[in-house]
């Protein structure tokens, strides 16, 4: 069939079944993304004869004869469209994966200040900026001042990437045609816990265009971590490339390199495997009991686990002067129980990667990853290489927020270029990264403080469980920076804490943004809230009477010195700042209140129409839904500070020969 790109005539004959995405991709126009693959997201924009369309779920067939626009086709880096210019003036973006979405729907609105934006934009989403700066581009409000020789001084000035991500010129990891390339698809388990009592590849190694399977029969047997951290020794080495066993439900066990991704995945299903089915913990509570089925039972002292016979992968224990004693002295002790749920990462650039063996002979690794240093290291000793001998890199990456600190695509990717000998991808589907990437920790975390009359704390004490899921990747560090930022900021001689990171049969946890911190502070926040309630304190001058000053020791887990040292200080300031933000809000909050108040009489309204829909329900054999109910509205605050260098810190270094 014939049609149009950018103005350009193309030939091509869709695929049955085939979406217009992979279409254009096809053709290399890699300025159109893969963030869902599911009309949820918007990466993927076009214009269809000037009308926005998901190209994920857009059938390619039915572009015959018509006009497709990406965003590649609105303007240059020279001559940028105006919607371009004004992402790069009010800097719309940070990673940029979803920006070109954004620009070729926004494009096709007409003075979309004067509209709707939420409603019109909710098939465009962003991980990474809030939404505020893409709106400041969508109505035009730019961050740039501009004098007749340029930027203004002291103004902010355009990203220098800007021009290149508003016309999609701008190469992500997949975003390069590599001859002969080669495709992977993962087999997951449909198990929480078993033993993989025998596997059949016959039939997925007869599949036209399949190249070779992999299996825990056919690779090596190295234990390993796929987080990634300075010190390989920071996290327990408990995971295998593949496992005989399965610890939780969409576990690799086995892979397909093929010359299609269809090939691959028509191989996977045709991979034929006899399980054991093993007795399996979901609840972290529950793990460490004595009847416990173990997880990783059969790990030596080399894997560093905690206590393998317990479930417990890391734990921490310390105590900071004598809480006994500070309760003791306490006229009010609050406490209490809170916990956190299972949160998905979510970047839109899901986990990828392309390896080759280049022209110097060198594995060739090209990634999305936040560590591209540490994954070469351990792909070093995963397969025996010399650092010299494994480049690993990475193009722009579209969204990590700590997930991408893994490795969890390379050692598939190596493996295979080192068997094949030709360039391998493999791309992580959406439904990948959520069965089979690492999440945030769930806690839950125990909190009790106590604190004299006039508001100062006089103990602080924690315990903290953490549930990390079937592997332990990450699962010191994130104890270590949850139980020690969240209560080192409190001034008290009385600190006690007891954490442990647990081993379940639930999907692996990892690095998460705040590393920890979020799911422990929620709770001392919490914590100090109902201390403020009980004294009849202000919730600012609670905090304000107990934060660190300069000069204060940084104490936390032990009174050792730091190896970080705090040349500013700025909380005062903060609180003071919230606080009057808080205020000027307060004027808005009436207001508000006033419209809910209007909307509580719609909403009375709507309850009689509900009170006659529920008689008919009843009449029906339903249960009838209650009417509605006022909003609350309230203000709140919260104190927290991270520590953002990495345990032991991360470190660069170059040699000139």
């Amino acid at each position: 069939m014939r049609f149009e790109v950018n103005g350009e005539g193309v030939e091509a004959s869709p695929q049955p079944g085939q979406c217009l995405r992979t279409l254009l991709r096809e053709q290399q126009r890699f300025e159109v993304k893969k963030g869902c693959d599911s009309g949820d997201c918007g990466a993927c924009s076009v214009l269809v004869d000037g009308f926005p369309v998901h190209s994920c779920i857009f059938p390619a067939f039915r572009v015959e004869n018509r006009s497709v626009t990406t965003v590649a086709g609105l303007g240059t880096e020279a001559d940028l469209h105006p919607m371009q210019r004004q992402f790069v003036e009010a800097a719309g973006f940070q990673c940029g994966y979803c920006t070109a979405g954004f620009v070729v729907t926004a494009a096709a609105l007409t003075a979309p200040a004067e509209q709707d934006l939420p409603k019109l934009l909710k098939g465009n989403l962003c991980r990474c900026t809030g939404y505020r700066s893409i709106v400041d581009a969508l109505t035009g409000v730019g961050n740039v001042q501009r004098t007749p020789d340029g930027p203004a001084y002291g103004a902010s000035v355009p990203a220098p990437a800007g021009p290149r991500i508003v016309t999609g010129k701008e190469r992500y990891t997949l975003d390069v045609a590599v001859p002969g390339l080669l495709h992977t698809a993962l087999l997951r388990a449909a198990h929480a816990h078993a033993r993989i009592s025998s596997i059949d590849t016959a039939a997925a190694e007869a599949v036209p265009g399949v190249v070779a399977v992999f299996t825990h029969e056919n690779v090596p047997d190295v234990l390993f971590s796929t987080a990634r951290h300075q010190l390989r020794v920071e996290d327990p080495d408990d995971t295998r490339l593949f496992d005989d066993v399965v610890r939780h439900h969409g576990q690799r066990i086995a892979a397909v390199v093929a010359e299609t991704v269809a090939a691959a995945q028509q191989a996977c299903r045709a991979i034929v495997i006899d399980y054991e089915v093993l007795p399996f913990v979901l609840d972290p509570e529950s793990a460490t009991a004595p009847d416990a089925p173990t997880l990783h039972g059969d790990k030596g002292p080399q894997s560093r686990i905690a206590d393998p016979q317990r479930n417990i992968a890391a734990e921490l224990h310390s105590e900071i002067g004598s809480v006994a004693a500070g309760f003791a002295d306490a006229a009010v002790i609050v406490e209490g129980t809170w916990r956190t749920q299972r949160v998905q990462h979510v970047h839109l650039e899901t986990h990828a990667a392309i390896g080759l063996i280049d022209d110097d002979d060198r594995l060739d690794i090209r990634t999305s990853s936040q560590v591209p240093f540490l994954v070469r290291d351990e792909l070093c000793h995963l397969f025996g290489l010399e650092r010299d001998k494994v480049r690993v890199h990475t193009a722009r990456v579209g969204g990590g927020f700590g997930g991408k600190q893994e490795m969890l695509v390379e050692d598939i990717v190596a493996l295979a270029v080192l068997h094949t000998g030709r360039p391998v991808q493999l791309e992580f589907t959406r439904t990948d990264q959520f069965v089979g990437a690492p999440c945030r920790h769930p806690m839950r975390v125990r909190a009790r403080l106590g604190a004299t009359e006039a508001g100062t704390l006089t103990a602080i004490k924690l315990d903290v469980l953490s549930d990390t899921g079937a592997y332990g990747n990450h699962a010191p560090g994130v104890i270590f920076h949850g139980c020690n930022e969240s209560i080192s900021v409190y001034r008290c001689a009385n600190k006690k804490v007891d954490a442990r990171a647990v081993y379940t049969n639930n999907v692996p946890s990892g690095a998460f943004r705040g590393y920890g911190l979020g799911q422990v502070m929620f709770a001392i926040e919490s914590a100090m809230d109902e201390l403020s309630r009980r004294l009849g304190i202000d919730p600012f001058e609670l905090r304000r009477r107990n934060v660190v000053v300069p000069g204060d020791p940084m104490v936390s887990i032990s009174t050792e010195a730091h190896d970080v040292t705090y040349g500013s200080y700025g909380i005062d300031q903060c609180l003071d700042i919230v606080r009057n933000a808080l205020d000027t809000a307060g004027t808005a909050l009436d207001t508000a209140g006033t419209a809910l108040d209007t909307a509580g009489t719609a909403l009375d309204t709507a309850g009689t129409a509900l009170d006659t829909a529920g008689t008919a329900l009843d009449t029906a054999g339903g249960a009838p839904d209650p009417a509605g109910s006022r909003w609350s509205i309230g203000t709140g605050m919260a104190l927290a500070m991270i520590d953002t260098a990495p345990p032991r810190g991360h470190f660069a270094d170059a040699t000139l020969q």
